[in-house]
């Protein structure tokens, strides 16, 4: 039908935009890591890390904060109703959550048949959520090191260049500003790529960093409600076959 054909039409359309698109942009790609020096490859290895560890911190903190209060909610009302099977069923399908790992550490120190074991547990979760802690703020440090250095690293090949620039005025035995102005121009594509991904690592860090805070404290609000949920038990309880 007509309908068919001027829909195929514009889907080819779009193919076309979209390849010439991708040809243009790959184009200006090479362009600008051929004119920006070798520089420009430190450069955009640091991106590609980059973008790999935003994607991964992000993915994480979503699947965190999506799972986090309702398997939190659920271990904590099997807790107060002892169903302590239940508490184990849902560690094992929440193996991900760093909170699963907490709770069921929680409650084999609780009710561990050694006495030091079971009088320092509080001590011991503590340490774990710390652990745990650490463990949520990994790669970030690398998003503040892409920001500080990508500048510098940009500026550096931005001084090659400019000294580049006065090595062949020299060689040429001629002055002025059009002997230069292609070779400086060139060059500050370093600076300017420089700049650019450490704006995109900065922004990654605050914004994640932020994130990264936010679940901690949420979940060293749930540690500190199970600390009080399961003091109230009594050593001898039947918790202890957990």
């Amino acid at each position: 039908s007509f309908s068919c054909l001027l829909e195929l039409t514009s889907l080819r359309a779009i193919g076309r935009v979209l390849k010439f698109m991708l040809i243009h942009s790959w184009g200006r790609l090479c362009f600008l890591l051929k004119s920006g020096g070798f520089v420009m490859y430190p450069l955009l290895a640091a991106s590609f890390l980059l973008w790999m560890i935003i994607l991964e911190r992000a993915w994480s903190y979503w699947h965190l904060d999506r799972h986090l209060r309702s398997f939190y909610l659920e271990s904590l009302n099997a807790i107060l109703k002892k169903e302590f099977e239940s508490v184990k069923i849902l560690c094992r399908n929440y193996r991900d959550l760093p909170t699963a790992e907490l709770v069921s550490f929680a409650l084999e120190r609780r009710f561990a048949k050694e006495p030091h074991v079971q009088t320092s547990w509080v001590q011991a979760l503590d340490r774990k959520r710390r652990g745990i802690n650490l463990e949520l703020r990994k790669f970030l440090w690398l998003l503040a090191t892409i920001a500080s250095a990508a500048p510098l690293v940009g500026l550096f090949g931005t001084v090659v260049g400019i000294l580049g620039s006065f090595q062949e005025m020299a060689r040429l035995n001629s002055g002025g500003f059009s002997v230069v102005a292609a070779g400086i121009s060139e060059s500050l594509i370093a600076t300017a790529s420089g700049i650019v991904v450490a704006v995109v690592a900065l922004l990654a860090f605050n914004v994640l960093q932020t994130r990264c805070n936010q679940l901690i404290f949420t979940i060293g609000l749930q540690m500190e409600e199970l600390v009080e949920v399961l003091s109230d038990f009594s050593e001898g309880s039947e918790c202890g076959k957990f």
